[in-house]
């Protein structure tokens, strides 16, 4: 399957799920921060206990789908709770925001594993190309929205 369409149907399912829950995207982008930086240092260890627990895939490699899943888990918990957006460009904005940086982050490990076709040859070395730029963006983008927060104003 192409790289492309696996990015693409990503990038989708995770702005629909990010617009409807309503998260904002700061505590959502700093998670995939952690996520990235679990994946990079436990993919190794992950791999062959999942490996032992009887799951085998070849394609793509069960490593890549490793690394997919510890890039994603921290923010996909956090999809469940935390503060909300209410504004539908806000909402619109930060799931747009979540979609992009996951993609950047997934790069590495899905890009890896499977093939690539003309224009996804395309789309990924422009995403490649711009990958610094747009983790960068986003990092500064959660920073800004969690400072940006307001409390709760308490009762009583």
């Amino acid at each position: 399957m192409s790289l492309v369409v696996i990015l693409l149907v990503i990038i989708a399912v995770l702005f629909i799920v990010t617009y409807v829950t309503r998260r904002r995207f700061g505590v959502l982008g700093l998670a995939l921060c952690a996520g990235y930086l679990l994946s990079t240092m436990w993919t190794s260890d992950v791999t062959p206990w999942v490996e032992g627990a009887g799951i085998e895939l070849f394609t793509p490699p069960l490593e890549s789908v490793v690394a997919a899943v510890l890039v994603l888990a921290p923010a996909v918990l956090l999809l469940f709770s935390g503060p909300a957006n209410h504004g539908k460009w806000k909402r619109l904005i930060a799931a747009a925001a979540f979609a992009l940086l996951a993609a950047s982050f997934l790069l590495g490990p899905l890009g890896s594993s499977l093939t690539l076709d003309g224009n996804g040859t395309k789309i990924y070395k422009f995403l490649v190309d711009n990958k610094s730029l747009i983790i960068t963006t986003a990092i500064a983008y959660a920073l800004y929205d969690i400072l940006t927060m307001r409390a709760p104003k308490k009762k009583g």
